[in-house]
Formats: C-alpha cells, sequence, structure tokens
C-alpha cells in the first residue's frame, strides 16, 4: 500500500514538472512576441528598388492638410519636439556618413515639392534623422517621442515615396498609397519599387497574447486535474489487478 502510494506521488509529481515546464516555454515565448515592436514604433523603415538614377535616399511624402498637427513650431523652446524638421540624410553607402551627412536647406526640391503631397522629412516634425542604405531607409523618430508609426499613417491615410539624390532633388515619385486603419497595435513598412509603392503591417500580438493567457488560465487547471486523475485510475487498476492475481 506504501509503495503504491510512493510511486502514484512520484507519477503525480512528474506530470506537475511536464506542465510547469510547458507552462515556461509559452508564457518566455509569449513575452518575446508581446515585445517584438520595441522601439521601432519611433520609426519607418522603407525599402526601396528599381529608382531612378542617382537616387541617394528616399522620402515619404504626405497630404496636406489645414492645420496639420505635426507640422513643426519653430515659436517653440528649441528643445521642444516640435521645434525643428529633419535635415540630415546619413548614408554611409556612398561616403555620407556622421562626419559628412547630405544636408538639406529650404531651396532644395524635396523641401518646395508640393503636388498636394509634402515632404515628411521637412514639413513635419518627428522625424530627426534619416538612415540611408543602397536600398533602404529608416525615418527615425525622437526616442522616446509623443509621435508613433501606427497613428502617423492612419492620420494622413495616404501617402507617396519620393527618390531624391545627393542635392536633395526629387528625381521622381510613385503613385499614392491608401492606408487602411488596423484596429490593433502594429507598425507600418512601406516598399517602392519604380513608380509603385505598397506597405505592410507588422502586428503586436498582446491582443492574441491575451486571449491565449485567459484559455491558459482556464484550461491548465482542468489539464492538471485530468492527469492526475488519470494516474490515480492507473495506479488503483494495477493495484487490484495484483489482488485479483494474489486471490
Amino acid at each position: 500500500m506504501r509503495v503504491m502510494g510512493d510511486i502514484m506521488k512520484k507519477h503525480i509529481k512528474a506530470a506537475i514538472a511536464v506542465v510547469f515546464t510547458v507552462m515556461t516555454c509559452i508564457f518566455g515565448g509569449m513575452s518575446a512576441f508581446a515585445m517584438g515592436l520595441g522601439t521601432a514604433v519611433w520609426s519607418i523603415e522603407i525599402e526601396y528598388g528599381n529608382a531612378p538614377e542617382g537616387t541617394a535616399f528616399v522620402d515619404l511624402l504626405f497630404p496636406k492638410k489645414t492645420d496639420d498637427k505635426y507640422y513643426p513650431d519653430p515659436t517653440t523652446n528649441e528643445n521642444d519636439e516640435k521645434y525643428s524638421v529633419c535635415r540630415n540624410v546619413y548614408a554611409d553607402y556612398i561616403g555620407r556618413g556622421n562626419s559628412d551627412p547630405i544636408a538639406l536647406d529650404d531651396s532644395c526640391g524635396l523641401a518646395v515639392y508640393d503636388d498636394g503631397y509634402t515632404s515628411c522629412m521637412l514639413k513635419r516634425y518627428f522625424v530627426k534623422y534619416n538612415h540611408a542604405e543602397k536600398d533602404k531607409c529608416s525615418l527615425e523618430f525622437g526616442v522616446p517621442s509623443n509621435v508613433q508609426n501606427q497613428e502617423v499613417f492612419e492620420y494622413y491615410g495616404r501617402f507617396k515615396v519620393a527618390y531624391c539624390n545627393e542635392k536633395g532633388e526629387v528625381l521622381g515619385v510613385t503613385e499614392p498609397v491608401k492606408v487602411k486603419h488596423v484596429s490593433t497595435t502594429c507598425l507600418y513598412k512601406v516598399k517602392a519599387s519604380g513608380n509603385k509603392a505598397e506597405y505592410t503591417v507588422d502586428r503586436d500580438g498582446s491582443v492574441f497574447i491575451q486571449l491565449f493567457v485567459m484559455a491558459l488560465i482556464f484550461g491548465v487547471p482542468v489539464v492538471i486535474a485530468l492527469v492526475i486523475g488519470l494516474i490515480i485510475y492507473l495506479c488503483t487498476r494495477k493495484k487490484n489487478g495484483k489482488q485479483s492475481v494474489k486471490r
């Protein structure tokens, strides 16, 4: 009887250990998934190809709005996020890195471009740096910033991509792209090729995680109870079988 009880305890402990290990792996994976967006919410990534010859970097163009809440305000304190715009493009791949970035002024083609859409870098305040690579640019906000990737795209609802040379002249512009509202937290990423552009959405997994956690909270105790019940049943059956043999 005592031996059977020890065996039962051993099996129950093993079952609980297995469940605990599985739960640890699941929650570890969920935590990584939930934190996936991170500081990327304070940036906009633009991949591009099939660009006009001489393209050094790209910028986004957003529709002009009356009383646009993202227009810069040079009357504020110079330490205020709204005080200035992004004038520097850091393009190491063409030798225009930290020591000699591409510097844009108010007379360059990008600054004066206006077809109903205007520059994100030079006409809005939230971009602080443009880090350019051969086929990708990253518009970096302040970290932290009061502005996030998703709210920008959904505020304007449309965008274009402008291809620019080292002097800030606009070499070409894509057709406009309409942005669809996403009900959950997400990250918009842009891709451009020639005169076409599109976007992809990286979703935050927090909503799905909350639902999954609720399922675990109610489901795991049931699973543990079933496992323990099965172990007790098997041990009792084995014990009864031995007693029948003795008789």
